[in-house]
């Protein structure tokens, strides 16, 4: 007996207007969000928003963001019912944010080109990659961007001689996070650390902290953001790890301590090369535990565990490859047991 055909439900048969559609993708939910803020912005001067020299953080942000969807619009065919104005897919105007010289060409849909001033920064745009768990720090991003389109936090220029863990900075119209923060030496006579940088474009740099401190006060439109009473800004956004880490090394004044930190990637990226760091007393570690945190800043929380923890701590000094003497902090004479009452405590 021939198999029996649905009409009422066979897809071939169903008219356009009936015809299921497919889900949106995650970067058509990223442009539609992105042109929903730029629509709002224009509601509320009138004006396209443009990215040059002293305009506002925002503006300099939502341009930023324009010229994106402008250079990826073949690709982004579903985003034409919300591009209410035209402002992606009608031309451009007199002021395209296209012109701004920060601005990529054949990049990613949300990447930006460096200026195109023949200088040499090698620090700061030779390590730019992929960042491959940039779904960890998206939200982060997003809590700042409403933040600032709220204007329940306003940005404030930068002076300072450095940049601490957690940080948030606007540079050439880019929201910049300051991810991790390792490696601490003297540079010149001044404080200098590797971090990991990671861009709201979905990319990251391991620069030296010299070198972002440098650019910003080189940006005069630079702002900090910053996480100081983080708590309402980061609610229910994951914002780090404490780690509780043992070396290996067969030193015996190493022998029962325990180091104790917090990191803004995962634990393991950030001991990846601890036999190269002088923190790690050059030598590889092992994971005790680690606990996740929400909702607060990573080094507020670092700062809280070691004052707690303080009675226990072991100040060391290690001698590394070079000859070079290195002081090594955050290591602690206590039972994993007592740290895990002391971090518990402070993060319920």
């Amino acid at each position: 007996m021939p198999e029996a055909i649905d009409y009422l439900n066979d897809e071939l048969l169903l008219t356009p207007d009936e015809a299921p559609k497919a889900a949106r993708t995650p970067l058509i939910d990223r442009a539609v969000e992105v042109i929903e803020r730029i629509n709002a912005f224009m509601d509320e001067t009138g004006a396209e928003p443009v990215s040059e020299p002293g305009r506002s953080v925002r503006e300099r942000m939502l341009a930023n963001e324009l010229g994106g969807l402008r250079a990826s619009k073949t690709d982004l065919s579903e985003l034409v019912p919300y591009d209410t104005r035209n402002l992606v897919f009608g031309g451009t105007t007199v002021n395209d944010p296209l012109d701004d010289p920060l601005l990529s060409d054949g990049l990613d849909i949300f990447e930006v080109r460096e200026e195109l001033r023949p200088i040499a920064r090698p620090d700061f745009v030779a390590d730019r990659r992929p960042c491959p768990d940039f779904e960890r720090f998206e939200p982060l991003f997003q809590s700042i961007r409403t933040a600032v389109d709220q204007r329940t936090r306003k940005p404030q220029p930068f002076r300072q001689e450095r940049v601490e863990l957690g940080e948030f900075f606007v540079l050439k119209g880019q929201l910049v996070h300051v991810a991790d923060l390792r490696d601490e030496h003297q540079r010149n006579g001044k404080p200098d650390a590797r971090l990991r940088v990671i861009f709201d474009n979905g990319t990251e740099s391991n620069l030296l902290m010299s070198s972002l401190v440098r650019r910003l006060y080189e940006d005069k439109d630079a702002r900090r953001v910053g996480t100081k009473d983080a708590g309402p800004l980061f609610s229910g956004a994951r914002t780090g790890f404490v780690y509780v880490l043992r070396s290996l090394s067969e030193k015996p004044e190493v022998q029962g301590l325990l180091k104790v930190g917090t990191t803004s990637a995962a634990v393991e990226d950030r001991i990846a090369h601890a036999e190269t760091q002088s923190t790690f007393l050059f030598a590889p570690v092992a994971i005790v535990d680690t606990y996740e945190l929400v909702g607060h800043s990573a080094k507020e929380v670092e700062q809280l565990i070691h004052r707690a923890l303080q009675r226990y701590h072991i100040a060391l000094r290690v001698t590394g490859p070079d000859g070079r003497s290195f002081s090594s902090t955050e290591w602690f004479k206590a039972t994993p047991e007592l740290v895990a009452e002391a971090i518990k405590q402070l993060l319920s």
